[in-house]
């Protein structure tokens, strides 16, 4: 096949994107895990490798909660309508006059929440309203910007079950899964055995058996189980919808058609960013559940990641090209989303004629405004930043939420912080003694806030200066402690 494709876009080079793809299957392997990946091309045969194995996907469902909302607003569902108009029992939440729009589109203006949300899938419905009615905290005001959010999607859940009146897990697979035929896809691990298991791995590269969820009211954001082979399915049925002709006289796909539900999900709804190198510009939207681009070199592409306690996956097809790649890792958080597009970089460079060419990325993020930071929150991520220089269980019981512990054992945080402290010891000559105050301090949203350690920068050897980023969750409790490199 030549390496240009319609439009003057360039074809990657499948071989050297099915080569990148075995290199790190076996580097996921030499870690215990395994990888199963495919590239797709429409109307051909693909290549696959382990792609009747199910994995968790996890934010990848979000495209499939996408679709059966779709079926629903064909059939009346108001997307502008307030959801305590829909879901009465929000009355009183902080989140009560977002709408569908907003939560398909990661505009409510609700912080990024997936360390906490992805602990939360067996959740039932009551103990959600009863969270939101101890006080969400928003960040930024709705629709004025990009800000992923699990919550909205769960939201979104529920919303399927008040207008059905069935589960969210029974209206997706009669809606969207069994016309598909996707009957290796599902939402309950009790229903797939051969389950590729999740492993956790420690900061010294050791497995741990990752803790296995039911389904609930989060299973919207992240629950779905599926293959290679079925995502593949899924992925061509939406390069079809971008390319279905509507029927003569007609103006447009008729609504309420799959064709047209698939397409409007591919549609750019909310700017994310804007990543430029040397050679190529790529703009990266939020759409209904999915991420369309546009990219200098390909032309259209949608995309979207998952991550999960175990597991790390993505999907992206070309529709201009008729290509299509999944990736799905068995742990916690495998960098999916890097591995595809560094496989699509190194293609692209060979067909190019330049396969040693990888571009470096830099991006500019749309401007969103933000909701001034209260003291409470301010302080609590100074008290955990504080962690990192003499850990208190009683402050660490105070400060985390509940997915904290679940995601690192205190033994290990622990043994985290000090080697973090050593080598800061070690490589620029710092001992952290004293408590960090709010002049180290930078509250990025309501809910982020950075402590850059002082004098840690390196002016000689352009070091970046050290950090400790915290970040919240929606009612202010400790979701992560990130340190720099």
């Amino acid at each position: 096949m030549s390496s240009r494709a319609s439009a003057g876009f360039t074809q990657p080079d499948a071989e050297v994107v099915v080569s990148s793809l075995e290199a790190a299957a076996d580097s996921l392997a030499a870690q215990g895990g395994a990888l199963a990946w495919g590239v797709f091309r429409r109307g051909g045969a693909g290549q696959t490798a382990h792609s009747d194995v199910p994995y968790r996907i996890a934010s990848m469902t979000k495209s499939f909660t996408a679709a059966t909302i779709g079926v629903l607003a064909s059939e009346g569902l108001d997307f502008d309508m307030p959801l305590v108009r829909i879901l009465a029992d929000l009355e009183g939440t902080s989140i009560a006059d977002r709408t569908c729009r907003q939560a398909l589109t990661m505009g409510t203006g609700f912080t990024k929440d997936d360390p906490w949300a992805d602990r939360m899938e067996s959740m039932t419905a009551p103990e959600l309203i009863a969270y939101l009615k101890r006080g969400a905290i928003p960040i930024a005001p709705a629709d004025t910007g990009y800000e992923y959010s699990n919550l909205g999607y769960a939201l979104l859940g529920l919303v399927v079950e008040s207008v059905t009146g069935r589960s969210f897990i029974d209206t997706t697979t009669a809606e969207v899964l069994d016309p598909l035929g996707l009957t290796r896809t599902g939402f309950d691990v009790a229903d797939f055995p051969d389950l590729a298991p999740g492993i956790r791995l420690d900061r010294h590269g050791r497995g741990h058996p990752a803790e296995l969820t039911g389904p609930g009211v989060f299973s919207p954001i992240g629950g779905v189980i599926s293959t290679v082979n079925d995502i593949g399915v899924w992925m061509g049925a939406h390069m079809d919808a971008l390319t279905m002709d509507a029927p003569a006289g007609a103006e447009a796909l008729p609504d309420g058609s799959w064709a047209r539900i698939l397409s409007d999900n591919q549609q750019s709804h909310r700017l994310i960013e804007v990543q430029r190198s040397e050679h190529h510009a790529e703009s990266v939207s939020y759409g209904f559940g999915l991420q369309p681009r546009l990219d200098s070199r390909f032309g259209r592409v949608v995309c979207h990641s998952g991550g999960y306690p175990g597991y790390g996956s993505h999907m992206r097809w070309f529709p201009d090209l008729g290509m299509s790649i999944v990736v799905l890792g068995n742990t916690t958080y495998y960098p999916a989303e890097r591995v595809v597009r560094e496989a699509v970089d190194a293609g692209w460079a060979s067909a190019a004629g330049k396969p040693e060419l990888r571009p470096t990325r830099t991006s500019t993020a749309a401007p969103a405004p933000r909701f001034p930071v209260a003291k409470r929150q301010s302080e609590t991520a100074l008290r955990a930043a504080n962690l990192v220089i003499d850990f208190d269980e009683a402050v660490a019981d105070e400060l985390f939420a509940p997915n904290m512990d679940l995601d690192e054992p205190r033994t290990e945080r622990r043994e985290r912080f000090a080697a973090w402290r050593k080598g800061l010891a070690s490589h620029r000559d710092l001992q952290l003694t004293a408590a960090f105050t709010y002049g180290d301090l930078v509250m990025r949203t309501p809910l982020l806030g950075t402590v850059t350690v002082p004098d840690s920068y390196i002016d000689a050897e352009d070091t970046p200066s050290a950090t400790i980023t915290v970040s919240l969750d929606h009612l202010g409790a400790v979701q992560t402690i990130t340190l720099s490199d």
